[in-house]
């Protein structure tokens, strides 16, 4: 499935014309805190990508990762990233203060 097709799916997801399962929890933003089999939670980015929370040897991780289905589970792919809260907390920095979007409005100018 291409990115254009996993984009799609999640913006079906977020209309609402799927239903959230029973492990769900609507949030201001708009977005689902949903549990996997482990009880962590995620959030759906695209229909094969996800950011779940996770603890893995007494610390908290966020994970971006790709996600496959194997058996009828959905299960994290090798494709992905896990940030310990010090990356997590440098991340989110760099999003609140805006200097991200300033990249990627920079790059995207570039290409016009």
């Amino acid at each position: 499935m291409s990115d254009a097709e996993e984009n799609k799916v999640a913006v079906k997801r977020e209309a609402g014309d799927e239903n959230p399962g029973p492990e769900s929890k609507k949030l201001k933003s708009g977005e689902e805190v949903q549990k996997n089999d482990k009880g962590e939670a995620y959030f759906e980015l695209s229909a094969k990508k996800r950011c779940t929370v996770s603890k893995w040897k007494g610390k908290v991780l966020v994970d971006v990762r790709e996600v496959y289905e194997k058996n009828g589970k959905i299960l994290p792919g090798r494709k992905g990233i896990s940030l310990t809260m010090d990356q997590y907390k440098a991340l989110r920095s760099v999003i609140l203060d805006g200097s991200l979007d300033d990249q990627i409005k920079e790059i995207e100018g570039g290409d016009k």
